[in-house]
Formats: structure tokens, C-alpha cells, sequence
């Protein structure tokens, strides 16, 4: 009787016929994968987290290989000595390495019998292995002020300051399930701090000011500047000198894009705050994708100055730890307990939008009225 190919074999002989991808803009990432990977593509059949920051993968032929999580410096960022640090373990410990989606670092195809003496390694040098489970995960944030005209506030910083502050989390699976915190310097979101289970996000005191006579002698295209705008708060307006706009508060969402058209003729009011926000998560759960929610929207966040940031973060972590379940993310926990026992547990208050005096009702979404709160 002829012997069923199984699912795994089905996969791994699919991806074997693959020898070159068709040319395009990208090298083939084939390329990268080493031959002891790609000849076991497809086969994988199980993982299982061994502790934290160390995966064991599972063939189906019954073979293991380990992957290894580091923490890296905020942003990801790498000097030529610390990427040629990281090549040296590629080569004596691992098969090959990726950085991950949160700005760490992943050595993939760890042997076990090398596995000990790596980790005590890595954790010598300063690169410990963590962040993966029920800790607290690479804290992921933008450039900001390192190449960025755009940051409101110094995301590496914080980011640096909140990982160092809750360190512990990072290596001990002890909280309900995995935390992941995000910063982005401003209202771009490029450091994705609104999809974050808990999100610092830089905010401008004021919108832009037009500097009427910059504006003027720059000649400044009219239709760029208006495309840009991503909420239609500009609107031209003619003057006997020229044309000039006018800036909309009601509808600016300071992210700064109208700068960046035309920063001679706009200027950008340098005092900046922070907003802490909570709840945002993908769609690996019962209620989809959402956005975090704003909970404090007005926070000191100068460079050395983070005492009521890392405050804040506690709060919430400190609530979670008591209410959650095991395995129950923070969004399905203020989905669970609903968000004003959880505004009164971290001791957050009802605000108004700068600049607008509405009360926020961005929790309205959750199942609160704002004026109820």
C-alpha cells in the first residue's frame, strides 16, 4: 500500500522545488536562509517556549533547533563594533540571525548543546535573553530626535528609561501575558505607540504658526501644501500680498506634515508633552484590531524628567497584575472589567482636548459615556 504523504513532507517538498524567485526590486530572500534552514523549510510542526527569550522548534522528523532573544539598545540601532559582535555568536552559536519586528534581536538555529554557554555569553556582554511570553517585550519606538526634525519628544530615551525601570518584567514570565510598549515622538505614530498595549505618544502644545512674511517671500506651492495636510485642517486664504492659509485647530492633528512642505513658512511651537495610552492590540483576539485609547493626555516628558511617565506606566501595569487573568491581554482585561473601574484603579481622570474644551469621548468606543464619567 502506497504510504500518505503527510502535511509537513507536502510543505518542505514544495518549498525544495523553489530554487530562485522571479528577479525583482528585492534580492531573493532565499539567499539569507542558510542550507541547513532551507532544507527543513516548511517542516516545522511545533515551538514552545522553553523560558524566557528561548524558543525550541520542533520538525517533523523529530530534530530541534533553538531560537535566541535579545534585548537591543532603543530603536534598534547598531554600531559597526555591536553588528560585528552580533555576527560573531551568528557564527559560533547559531545558524543565522533576524532582527524582529520590535527592534530585538533573534539568533535562529541555536544548537542545544551550545545553548547554556550562549546565554551565559550573551548575558555577560549585556545582551540578556528576554522578552518573550508573559514579560515585558522590547520596548519599540521611533528615531525621534537621532534623524527625525519631526519628534515632539526623545523616544529613545524613554524607551531606554521604561526598559531599564521595569527590567525585572523583561526576564521573569510573571505578568498575566505578554506587555508590549511602544513610544512614538509624535503624532506620525511611526514607533506605533497607538497599536501598543500601552503607547507614549509625543504631542505639540499649539498647531503650527504661519510666519506670514516667511510664508510669502518663500513662494511656497499652495496644492502641495494643502495634499499634505491629512485632515483638511489648512485652507487658503487671499490677502492683498498674496496667498496665505489658516490653520484649523479644531481639526490640526499636529502631526507636523505642513512643516516639512514648507518649513519657512510654518513653524513649529517647541513646547511638547506626552500622552499615555492603553489598549491597543492586533487582531489575535475576539475583538479584532483597535487602537489604544487615551488615558492621560497631558504628561511631562523632557529629556531626564520621565518620573511621571514611568508613574503612569506603573499604575497601569500594578492593575493589570491584580485583575488579569493568566493569558488575558490588557485590552481583553479593560474589555472584561470595563474602563471606568479601570480609570479609577490607575487613578486617571476624565480630560478635555487641548485647545478645545470638549471632554473626551474616545472611551464612548469602549462602553463609556463621557458624560457619565
Amino acid at each position: 500500500m502506497e504510504r500518505v504523504q503527510t502535511e509537513a513532507e507536502r510543505r518542505v517538498g514544495m518549498t525544495a522545488d523553489i530554487t530562485e524567485l522571479p528577479a525583482g526590486i528585492m534580492p531573493d530572500y532565499r539567499r539569507e536562509i542558510p542550507p541547513e534552514l532551507r532544507q527543513r523549510q516548511g517542516s516545522w510542526v511545533w515551538h514552545e517556549l522553553v523560558r524566557p527569550g528561548v524558543l525550541r522548534h520542533l520538525g517533523a522528523d523529530g530534530g530541534e533547533l533553538f531560537t535566541v532573544r535579545i534585548l537591543l539598545p532603543p530603536n534598534g540601532i547598531l554600531s559597526a563594533p555591536t553588528l560585528r559582535q552580533l555576527a560573531h555568536w551568528i557564527r559560533k552559536y547559531a545558524l543565522t540571525g533576524r532582527r524582529t519586528s520590535r527592534q530585538g534581536f533573534e539568533f535562529v538555529g541555536v544548537q542545544p548543546a551550545v545553548l547554556g554557554e550562549m546565554l551565559a555569553e550573551l548575558q555577560a556582554a549585556g545582551f540578556p535573553a528576554g522578552g518573550t511570553g508573559n514579560t515585558l517585550h522590547q520596548v519599540k519606538c521611533c528615531t525621534s530626535f537621532i534623524h527625525c526634525q519631526n519628534a515632539a519628544i526623545d523616544a529613545p530615551s524613554i524607551a531606554q528609561v521604561i526598559t531599564d525601570y521595569f527590567y525585572d518584567d523583561f526576564l521573569h514570565p510573571e505578568l498575566p501575558a505578554a506587555l508590549k510598549i511602544s513610544v512614538s515622538g509624535c503624532p506620525n505614530q511611526c514607533g506605533g505607540g497607538v497599536e501598543a498595549d500601552i503607547g507614549i505618544m509625543g504631542r505639540y502644545e499649539s498647531i503650527p504658526e504661519v510666519d506670514e512674511e516667511g510664508f510669502l517671500n518663500a513662494n511656497i506651492d499652495i496644492g502641495l501644501l494643502l495634499s499634505w495636510c491629512p485632515t483638511g485642517a489648512i485652507q487658503p486664504r487671499e490677502t492683498a500680498r498674496g496667498t496665505l492659509v489658516t490653520i484649523d485647530a479644531g481639526r490640526c492633528a499636529r502631526c507636523t506634515s505642513c512643516v516639512q512642505v514648507a518649513p519657512e513658512g510654518i513653524k513649529l511651537q517647541q513646547r511638547s508633552y506626552a500622552a499615555i495610552a492603553v489598549g491597543g492590540h492586533g487582531g489575535n483576539s475576539r475583538y479584532g484590531s483597535e487602537m489604544a485609547t487615551v488615558v492621560w493626555p497631558r504628561v511631562t516628558a523632557q529629556p531626564l524628567q520621565y518620573g511621571q511617565l514611568l508613574e503612569r506606566i506603573a499604575a497601569i501595569i500594578n492593575y493589570w497584575r491584580r485583575v488579569g487573568i493568566p493569558g488575558e491581554r490588557l485590552a481583553a482585561c479593560l474589555q472584561r472589567t470595563g474602563w471606568e473601574e479601570f480609570l479609577a484603579g490607575v487613578g486617571a481622570e476624565p480630560f478635555a482636548e487641548p485647545g478645545t474644551g470638549r471632554r473626551a469621548v474616545a472611551n464612548k468606543r469602549k462602553g463609556i459615556e463621557a458624560g457619565q464619567l
